[in-house]
């Protein structure tokens, strides 16, 4: 899965990937490995509703850039909208953080407790339909001022490729997630910046939606270790996010496959938390 990978938890998370092998999304799909954002660039104040999950890994009481767990987006003004493989590990009453700030290094200058998590509790017994959703729940008020993303309505990704609205679609990419190296051995280099890049079309699944994130091959970016459960947007739609970061190759260099937001089991679950159009 596209975990994160900062250095306390980057042992424990890549033994979760390994243990991931099993669950790919579907037999035409890449290995189950966590995910950052490729070739991106500063978000800066842009996308300001996507944010860090925070654990405290090493219990000492401090939240800093290092206890970056996964990226996601603010879908309601207490909902918060991440992966299930990036807390389905943790206890039950584990503490959970949420920050919006556009960097984490060395710590980041605001963050929001969150008050608990949920994850979809079919996560895993379906390798076609992985049901990777997870919601962390936040304090009335902890984010006003902030405008919430949009939920795509019912179908929404089958429609536009019924009129071959994909073909040439560009997606963005936005998270928190590591870099990695283009050739040779693969290395992660982690800053803790939220970042964006975008990435080519390449394929739609029932559950799934795979894009292209070769850079040598396509000149555009892609996700990677970091970036699970952060948004994909259609390029020119910053308000709507139309599926999160669930997984891709072991060296984020070839393609990432990301659960759709638009499909029954997905909206089955959201609707518990929160309206859907």
């Amino acid at each position: 899965m596209r975990f994160a990978r900062p250095a306390a938890a980057f042992a424990l998370l890549a033994t979760l990937a390994a243990c991931g092998e099993s669950a790919a999304p579907a037999p035409t799909a890449a290995a189950a490995r966590p995910h950052d954002i490729v070739n991106g660039v500063p978000t800066g104040n842009s996308y300001a509703n996507v944010g860090a999950l925070l654990y405290d890994f090493n219990a000492n009481g401090k939240v800093d850039g290092e206890d970056a767990l996964c990226t996601g987006s603010l879908i309601s003004p207490t909902v918060f909208l991440t992966a299930a493989h990036c807390v389905e590990f943790l206890p039950s009453n584990a503490q959970l953080y949420v920050s919006f700030d556009p960097t984490l290094m060395p710590a980041p200058a605001h963050y929001i407790s969150a008050k608990a998590f949920h994850y979809d509790p079919l996560y895993g017994h379906d390798q076609a339909d992985l049901h990777d959703l997870a919601v962390v729940i936040l304090s009335d008020r902890s984010t006003r001022g902030m405008t919430p993303l949009k939920l795509p309505p019912a179908g929404y990704l089958d429609g536009l490729a019924a009129k071959g609205g994909l073909a040439n679609q560009l997606f963005v990419n936005v998270g928190y997630g590591t870099s990695n190296t283009r050739t040779g051995v693969p290395q992660y280099p982690y800053d803790g910046i939220r970042k964006t890049s975008k990435s080519e079309f390449m394929a739609l699944q029932p559950s799934w939606l795979g894009l292209l994130i070769n850079v040598n091959a396509t000149g555009q970016g892609g996700d990677c270790y970091g970036d699970s459960g952060g948004p994909k947007f259609l390029d020119g739609n910053p308000d709507m996010v139309v599926a999160t970061v669930t997984t891709g190759d072991t060296p984020c260099r070839a393609t990432s496959w990301d659960y759709r937001l638009d499909t029954p089991s997905a909206r089955a679950f959201l609707g518990q938390f929160v309206a859907l159009p």
